[in-house]
C-alpha cells in the first residue's frame, strides 16, 4: 500500500510533499536543520555572505537619496558614525561574519573619502585631506570638523560684508555727484535767467514763465495727492502746501489732470518713434498739444464762456520756410492784441490814484504762442498792453531729444496753464456762450 501510494506521489502535482493527506511528517535523527525554512541557508559562513549580502542592498536602497542628480551630500557624522557600527559589529558575530561586514564597511567608507582599516580604532577615522584632531576621539572630532567649516563660512561673511560696505560707498559718491551735478546746473539756469532777463524790457509775467521753465525740475510743483499717479518723478516736485503748486486741478478732478499731463509727458517718445520711421511729427504734436489745451479750458470752468484766446497755436506746414512761419505767428497773435486792446479800452481815459492815465479797464494781458515746427515746440511772448510791440523768443524744446520727454511735455504744460491762470482770473467778467450768436456754428 505504501508503494501504491509512493507510485501515485509522482504523478501528484504537488511533488514537494512528502505525504499524501492531513498526516505529519516524521523528523529523522540526522536532521540538523529540520525546522529551517528550506530557502535559509543552512552553514555559517553561507549565513554571513547573505547577511552582508543584505546589509549591502540595504545601503544602496539608503544612499538613493544621495543621488547624482540630488543636492543633498551625506553628512560627515552619519559616515562617522557607520564606521563605529561596522568596528562594533564584528564583536557579536563570527569570523566569517567579521571578515564580510568588514569589506563592506571599508568599501562605503572609501566612497565618501574615509580611509579606516579593519585594525584601526573608531578615533582615527578621518577625512581623506587627514585633520589633526582626529585621534582624539569622536567627539573631539565632529568638534574640528565644526570649527573647519565655520572658518571659511567666517571668511565669506567678511567678503559680503567688505563688498556691502564698498557698494555702499559707491552709492554715496554716487548721489554727492549727482547732488553736485545738479547744484551745478541749478546755478547756469539762475545766471541764464538772470542775463535773459537783464537784457530787455520784460513783463512780470514773462518773468514768471521764463523762470519756471528754467526751474521745472528743481522745484515743487505737483500736490502730493498726485504722487500716485506720477510715481517716476522725483519726490521733491510735490509738495503738500497748495500755494507752493504751479499745477493743480479747479473744475475737473485730479485724475483728468493727471491723465491729460501723462499724455504730453509721452509725447515725446512718440515723436522719436515717428521720427526714427520718418513719419510727420507735427500733426502729432499739434493733435496732443490741442488736447491739454480743452482740458485746460474745462478745468478753468470757462469752456462754454466766451473769451478772447492768449494762447496762440501754429502748426509749419511741409516745407514752409521760417520767415513764413514767424510772419504767421506775429500775424495771429497781433490779431489777437488788438482785439484784447478794443474790449478793455475805456470810453474815456481816466487818472488813477497814482496820477498816471489809464486807457484801460485793466491792463491788456501778455500773449503766449508756441510754435510747432519738425520735431520743435519754440514758445513766444507778446505784450499786448504796447501797440505794435514785437514777439518775444522765451524757450525752445526738442521732443526728440533722448532723455528730456517728460521736462519737454512739462515746459508744455507750462505755458498752457499761464494762459488758463490769466482766463480763471477774469471768470467772472465773461459773458454765457451763445452759440446762435456765432456766425461759424
Amino acid at each position: 500500500m505504501d508503494a501504491f501510494y509512493r507510485f501515485v506521489g509522482l504523478f501528484s502535482p504537488a511533488k514537494r510533499r512528502r505525504t499524501v493527506g492531513p498526516s505529519t511528517p516524521i523528523r529523522q535523527a540526522d536532521d540538523d536543520h529540520g525546522y529551517l525554512p528550506i530557502s535559509e541557508p543552512q552553514d555559517r559562513k553561507a549565513q554571513a555572505a547573505l547577511l552582508a549580502k543584505i546589509e549591502r542592498k540595504q545601503t544602496v536602497l539608503a544612499d538613493t537619496r544621495f543621488g547624482p542628480g540630488s543636492r543633498k551630500r551625506r553628512r560627515e557624522y552619519e559616515v562617522v558614525q557607520e564606521g563605529v557600527e561596522a568596528r562594533i559589529a564584528p564583536t557579536q558575530r563570527n569570523d566569517g561574519e567579521v571578515e564580510e561586514t568588514n569589506n563592506v564597511a571599508n568599501a562605503r567608507e572609501s566612497e565618501h573619502g574615509f580611509e579606516v582599516s579593519p585594525g584601526d580604532s573608531v578615533s582615527q577615522g578621518s577625512p581623506a585631506e587627514g585633520s589633526d584632531e582626529g585621534e582624539e576621539g569622536e567627539g573631539e572630532e565632529g568638534e574640528g570638523v565644526s570649527e573647519s567649516n565655520a572658518e571659511p563660512e567666517d571668511e565669506h561673511d567678511h567678503d559680503e560684508a567688505e563688498l556691502g560696505t564698498g557698494e555702499e560707498e559707491l552709492s554715496a559718491q554716487k548721489k554727492v555727484q549727482e547732488y553736485l551735478a545738479r547744484q551745478a546746473e541749478l546755478m547756469s539756469r539762475k545766471e541764464e535767467f538772470q542775463k535773459s532777463m537783464a537784457g530787455g524790457n520784460w513783463h512780470a509775467d514773462e518773468i514768471f514763465l521764463f523762470e519756471r521753465l528754467s526751474m521745472r525740475s528743481f522745484e515743487p510743483v505737483f500736490p502730493a495727492s498726485w504722487q500716485i499717479d506720477l510715481p517716476t518723478l522725483n519726490a521733491a516736485l510735490f509738495s503738500r502746501n497748495r500755494d507752493e503748486t504751479f499745477f493743480n486741478s479747479n473744475y475737473a478732478d485730479a485724475p483728468y489732470a493727471t491723465k491729460a499731463l501723462l499724455r504730453l509727458f509721452d509725447l515725446g517718445v512718440r515723436v522719436k518713434d515717428n521720427a526714427n520711421m520718418n513719419v510727420p511729427c507735427v500733426p502729432l504734436m499739434t493733435r496732443e498739444i490741442r488736447q491739454y489745451i480743452k482740458w485746460s479750458e474745462w478745468d478753468g470752468g470757462y469752456k462754454h464762456l466766451r473769451f478772447i484766446p492768449v494762447l496762440s497755436l501754429i502748426s509749419a506746414r511741409p516745407n514752409q520756410d521760417s520767415d513764413a512761419i514767424l510772419k504767421s505767428l506775429r500775424d495771429q497773435m497781433g490779431f489777437l492784441a488788438e482785439q484784447h486792446r478794443e474790449h478793455l479800452l475805456l470810453p474815456e481815459p481816466r487818472v488813477n490814484e497814482h496820477g498816471e492815465t489809464e486807457l484801460y479797464s485793466r491792463r491788456p494781458p501778455i500773449l503766449y504762442g508756441i510754435i510747432i515746427a519738425q520735431t520743435m515746440a519754440i514758445f513766444s511772448t507778446l505784450d499786448s498792453s504796447v501797440s505794435g510791440a514785437q514777439t518775444k523768443h522765451i524757450a525752445h524744446f526738442d521732443f526728440k531729444e533722448a532723455g528730456h520727454a517728460v521736462w519737454n511735455g512739462m515746459a508744455v504744460a507750462i505755458i498752457i496753464i499761464m494762459a488758463r491762470n490769466y482766463l480763471m482770473s477774469i471768470r467772472d467778467t465773461l459773458e454765457e456762450d451763445d452759440p446762435e450768436s456765432d456766425p461759424d456754428a
